[in-house]
């Protein structure tokens, strides 16, 4: 049931990096369950609409029933899913890409 808004800018080199909880499977009494994710929104100078994806967590079970993941085709799944940050332990990796090879899934909302 956490629910919590943070807002970040980037850096010279357009990374920026965000502190949270991973959170747990969304369980509500009207909708099916979610694997375990973040929503995102992304606004920036000539993005004149903003952009929303989710972050979710590679190696999550959940991942394989969440109705929203399963929307995407598999090949494009991979963009959503943040990996574990080997140096860190407890820190995750997710890199967006707005445009080209491996561009990130955005969603229509």
């Amino acid at each position: 049931a956490f629910r919590g808004f943070g807002r970040s800018a980037t850096a010279e080199d357009g990374s920026c990096t965000f502190e949270t909880i991973k959170p747990g499977r969304v369980s509500r009494p009207s909708e099916t369950v979610q694997a375990p994710h973040i929503n995102v929104s992304i606004l920036g100078r000539g993005i004149l609409k903003r952009l929303s994806t989710r972050v979710y967590f590679a190696g999550e079970p959940a991942n394989a029933a969440d109705p929203v993941l399963a929307l995407v085709p598999e090949n494009r799944r991979t963009t959503l899913l943040a990996q574990p940050d080997p140096a860190r332990t407890s820190n995750w990796i997710l890199d967006v890409h707005l445009r080209g090879e491996g561009e990130t899934v955005f969603f229509d909302v």
